[in-house]
Order: structure tokens, then sequence, then C-alpha cells
């Protein structure tokens, strides 16, 4: 039957590093590109209760090897962890790509060419490596993690000095959600005031975020009394007007890993397995959007198709991570799937329910700000997030009530529109 798997799929482990630069995070600091893509593999594959051996296949996504200057992704990191001549595959699917990996080992398990499939995403933003020895790191500047990014999209529709994201994801976004809903520009800046209170609160419980200081505790640094008056500051300038600066990602370091296997054989490796229960993929390139630049096509049907191989509707969703490299972007996503009421997610923001212990919690990792985002490996994260709420251990964000259904939506720069659905067993 089209769209469907032909058995269960299920997530037997998960690992995850922490996301931050390698040049000062003490559990990054000193390591190169490989261990930490083995660190993140170590951990998926203790949480499956299993070692390299036991695995068929490893898939490993990079997209930027100009920074990590490992071109030969799989073939280095399975030597890494121990799984020498086992197969595998290099693949990129820019910011989506670990949750494209596990469609793609999803796909290979229910076929029944492999078993037991570890899918990894590793990623270097904020630092590269200096001169010859892959110990020796260097800062990346902004603009050049920019430019490189860049290469992603249709270089017709591009520039030389690079395609500005931050305009469309922020600016012109905002400001058409504005004139749909009749919102505002300041109770605009209000809502994300709130939506990146949230996602720093998030952050600050989660010892593996980039991002650790509540915006209060930030507030605080830079001498001010009150958080909403910092927020209207000169230290919190606008990026694309009417959006600022901390409404958007931060760059990281970091890698996330996770071990794919048939539900019943996931289920005697680990007592909480999560249910692989639908996935959708559209891609696209520029321009994004048409004439209402808050609806963005490809998102919509990879959406539609993960809910109809999940079979499920809206109404089912206990939990949701959207790509919120824009937080008003990631709004929009929210409402299109229908999860948050149309025109009605920066309220949401603002009475709290999309907090952890809200009735619409969102992104309880700190989301792509205050989590950070290592491009080939921020979709693992994302999984990583949503299966340690589902299992109950999420520490001191632990939603009251455990999700059953989870979905994770991500944005691959230019575009790889890509939503999982997850369920708990």
């Amino acid at each position: 039957m089209r769209n469907r798997l032909s058995e269960k799929v299920a997530i037997a482990g998960v690992g995850c590093t922490r996301f931050g630069n390698m040049l000062e995070a003490p559990e990054l600091k000193g390591k190169s590109i490989q261990e930490i893509a083995a660190d993140a593999a170590r951990e998926a594959l203790e949480d499956a209760h299993i070692t390299a051996q036991d695995i068929d296949a490893v898939y490993v996504g990079n997209a930027m090897v100009h920074s990590s200057q490992t071109p030969a992704t799989q073939t280095q990191i399975a030597k890494w962890i121990g799984a020498q001549f086992k197969a595998g595959m290099h693949f990129e699917a820019q910011c989506s790509t670990t949750n494209v990996g596990a469609a793609l080992a999803a796909q290979a398990i229910a076929s029944g060419v492999y078993d037991r499939v570890l899918v990894i995403g590793v990623e270097t933003t904020r630092t590269r490596v200096k001169g010859y020895s892959p110990y020796e790191r260097e800062a990346i500047p902004a603009q050049q993690t920019w430019l490189w990014t860049d290469m992603a999209v249709n270089q017709a529709y591009s520039v030389p000095q690079g395609y500005d994201i931050f305009s469309t994801y922020n600016g012109l976004l905002a400001l058409g959600y504005c004139r749909k809903y009749g919102i505002s520009v300041d109770d605009f800046d209000r809502g994300m005031f709130e939506l990146c209170r949230t996602r720093r609160l998030h952050g600050s419980m989660n010892p593996k975020a980039n991002e650790q200081e509540t915006l209060e505790q930030v507030a605080t640094r830079y001498g001010f009394d009150d958080a909403w008056e910092f927020w209207r500051s000169p230290e919190n300038p606008f990026c694309a007007w009417p959006s600022r600066v901390r409404s958007l990602v931060t760059t990281a370091d970091g890698a996330s890993a996770m071990v794919l296997a048939r539900a019943g054989d996931a289920k005697a490796m680990n007592p909480q397995p999560v249910e692989l229960k639908g996935f959708g993929i559209c891609h696209s390139d520029l321009p994004w959007y048409t004439d209402d630049p808050t609806f963005w096509k490809f998102d919509k049907i990879a959406t539609d198709q993960a809910f109809a191989m999940a079979g499920i509707t809206a109404a089912d969703l206990d939990y949701v991570h959207t790509h919120d490299c824009s937080h008003i972007s990631g709004i929009c996503t929210a409402e299109m799937m229908g999860y948050l009421e149309a025109g009605k997610g920066l309220q949401a923001a603002c009475e709290g329910r999309l907090r952890f212990d809200g009735d619409r919690p969102m992104s309880t990792h700190g989301g792509r700000h205050a989590f950070g985002h290592a491009w080939a490996a921020s979709a693992g994260s994302d999984t990583y997030e949503a299966v340690l709420q589902m299992r109950g251990k999420a520490g001191k964000r632990q939603m009251p009530k455990r999700p059953e259904i989870a979905a994770i939506h991500t944005h691959g720069y230019a575009m790889v529109g890509t939503t999982i659905v997850l369920g708990a067993m």
C-alpha cells in the first residue's frame, strides 16, 4: 500500500551530545568531530542495550563538509564506533538530515534489507579544523557559515554575498502574519518576547542546551532589572523588522544519533521503544512562498503525508516541535499543523500554554534558539527530546502528562520540509 511501511519500525535508542562551541563547552572542548559523533552514537547504542557489532548499517549525515572536513563521513565514523565493515552511507538533507535518515532507515528495515540501523548526524557551525590536525580548531565567522549554508539553494536565485534568509524567515513572514491576522507590531513584539522566555526557560533546564540562561538572567547580566525593558533595548536589536535577534537560531557544534529496528526487536532491546508511526518529506527551492508568506506548501505536503501514514489527526498530538530557526516560522508551522489555532499562536505563548507544563507544549529542549542549531544533527536532537518526554525521562522539563503522540517538523534549508510522527508503544 502506498505511503505505508510493510511492518512497524521503532526507535530503540537515542543519543545526543551537548550543543555548543567546541572551543569553549567543557563537554566538547578538545575533541574531534569524529569523537563527538562517536559520543552520540555510543549513547544511542547503550540506550538500545546493543553494541556497534549488533547493527547492520550506519547512516551518517553531515551538511557542511567544508567545516567538518570529513567528506567520507560514514566510513570514518563507522571506524570510530567499532562498526567497520558494516554497510552504510553518507547523506545530507541540511537541517532535516537526521530525521530524513530515520525515514531512510525505516524503509530499509521494513523492506527486509536490514534489521537494525544506526543513524548519526554531526555538524560544526561554530568551529572548523585549523591547519592539519583534527584537534586544532578555530572559530568560523558567522558570515562564512551562512555563505556555506547558502550553497544549498538554487544558485540561479542567489547572489554572491549570500541569500538573506533572515529577511524571509523573520521580517517578511512576520509582517505577513501581522497583516493576515490583524496583529499590531507591538503585540507581535510582546508575543515574541514571551515565546523567547519559554524557549530560554526550557534551555535553562537542559544540561545539553547551547544557551542555559533564562531570558531574565540574560537581562540581569546586561544590567537590566526588567526583562521586557532588556528585550526592547539596543542589546536585542531588530534583525529583520519586526523580529529581533533573540527570536533567531543560535549556531552550535554537536551530534545526535538513534537506533532503529523492527518494533518487536526494539521492544526486546529496550523496554521503552518509540514507534516511528509516519513520515513525510517534500522538497522545494526558492521562492519558498507565493502570495501568502505565512503558508509554505512543502510543509503542508510533508505534514499531510506523515499524518496519513501514522493514521492520526492534529487532535491526537500531545507534543510538537517545529523548526524554529525563526520563532514566527515555528508558530506558523504549528498553526498549519492544527496544533495551534490559526492566528492564536503568539497569544498561546503569552498565556504560557507552550511551556513544558502548558496544554500545548512545544520544543521543550529549548528549540533552535536555546538548545542551538547544529545543522545535520539538529533533527536528531529534536527526536531525542521527544523520546525522552515520551519515556518520562526529561528531568526538570518533563511534561506533567507523558505524551503518547508527538510530531517533529524540520526544515532542511531551501527546502526539505520533513515531518515525522512518533507513538508510544
